[in-house]
């Protein structure tokens, strides 16, 4: 069945004061529950009909929220025929277009992060974006109260504040319902909205990177940032390796601690990967690899240095040694609100859980990096709390224990 337009707004009297998820008082579905809604729309354009009110309950009950914020993979356990397909933080990168107007000419509209203020920093709010309109995208807004589905709302004119597409768009969420599919409907239109996708490149040129001799165990090329599961590996690709640069600042991320990049495989395949297991390579066309592709790794802190050797084969990894982990603790400076892990290092990365001031850390990042690191306003540090959780922690919320 084709996806159809279905409006809902988060200032409807009927849940604008419900709590959201497990959130602290005060953080409503009207005040912030424009993740929620916009997924209730998705859900709903694609025949599983929910509101915000019903959507946070079924949430609550299967463990989909981290205080306030939606886990966004646990539409699934409600929908099991709406599976999460990408997550895919952009706010210091270009969106990909191009792969959001393939899940729509597919059928599939994305939910994907705006600015909603011209103020300095990411003022986060997300909208559903349903059909590509030259440089912009028609959008379903969960913040207006009552717009209606019979005027076309374009993203561009609200948020773009000055940027351009790619740089309006900070976060892209999309999701495969299967059995939906083929052009949007729309009651405004006597047909469909043709999707105009922006062409891939079909030859591309470097910048390529290479993947570091040292990381013998293989790097995973992911879907997102997001290393708890192996369920967002796309490909694993072997040292030596070259990988395509698909952001414009890519560069600039090889060989950076706590730096992600977009890449494509020479197969063709795109993710995401550790930048800190890439170098340099000159802009040339790669050589395709012949080596059998390892089977998915971790991404683990930075090895530390070894002699030159020749790396061994895939099959057979040698154990990279055991770098000191230094233990961090949650500054008082926090106060009540605690300190959020992130699952990207930005203050608009997707929230994993609210920290205690006091909280102990275990740092995932070379101790001499943490060290310079600490204290310190505009950093960010690899870190695991008690229960195993990782995550992404402002540096001048914490301390050495």
């Amino acid at each position: 069945m084709p996806f159809k337009l279905v409006y809902l707004s988060q200032q409807d009297p009927q849940w604008k004061n419900d709590l959201l998820g497990f959130g602290d008082p005060g953080d409503t579905i009207g005040y912030v529950g424009c993740a929620l809604t916009a997924t209730a729309m998705l859900l709903s354009g694609h025949g599983y009909s929910e509101t915000p009110k019903t959507l946070n309950q079924k949430l609550k009950d299967v463990g989909g929220f981290v205080s306030s914020a939606i886990v966004w993979s646990a539409v699934g356990k409600i929908h099991p025929n709406v599976t999460l397909k990408a997550y895919i933080p952009c706010s210091t990168s270009d969106a990909p277009l191009a792969q959001i107007d393939a899940s729509l000419a597919a059928g599939q509209p994305a939910i994907v992060q705006v600015d909603n203020s011209p103020a300095p920093g990411i003022q986060t709010h997300w909208v559903v974006v349903y059909a590509r309109k030259g440089d912009d995208y028609l959008m379903l807004d969960p913040w207006p109260y009552s717009p209606g589905i019979e005027k076309e709302d374009y993203l561009m004119k609200r948020y773009a504040h000055g940027k351009t597409l790619q740089r309006a768009i900070s976060h892209v969420i999309l999701y495969e319902a299967y059995g939906s599919g083929g052009p949007i409907t729309t009651p405004s239109t006597t047909g469909t909205v043709p999707s105009t996708p922006t062409p891939a490149p079909t030859t591309p040129g470097g910048p390529y990177a290479r993947v570091k001799d040292s990381v013998t165990w293989g790097l995973n090329i992911r879907s997102s940032v997001d290393t708890s599961s192996a369920a967002n590996i796309v490909a694993a690709v072997v040292a030596g390796s070259q990988l395509l640069l698909l952001e414009a600042d890519g560069l600039s991320k090889v060989g950076g601690i706590n730096q992600w990049v977009r890449v494509r495989t020479t197969d063709g395949k795109e993710g995401f990967c550790a930048a800190w297991y890439l170098e340099k390579v000159p802009a040339e066309t790669p050589p395709v690899v012949t080596e059998p592709t390892p089977s998915p790794g971790s991404e683990a802190p930075v090895p530390a240095p070894t002699p030159s050797t020749p790396a061994p084969a895939p099959s057979t990894p040698t154990p990279s040694p055991q770098a000191e982990k230094l233990k961090l603790k949650v500054s008082s400076a926090v106060g009540s609100s605690g300190l959020r892990l992130r699952k990207s290092p930005s203050l608009g990365g997707a929230l994993v859980m609210v920290l205690k001031a006091g909280t102990r850390l275990t740092a995932l990042e070379p101790a001499d990096k943490v060290r310079a690191k600490v204290g310190k306003p505009n950093q960010w540090i690899h870190a695991r709390e008690p229960n195993g959780n990782r995550g992404y922690v402002a540096a001048q919320y914490v301390e050495l224990a």
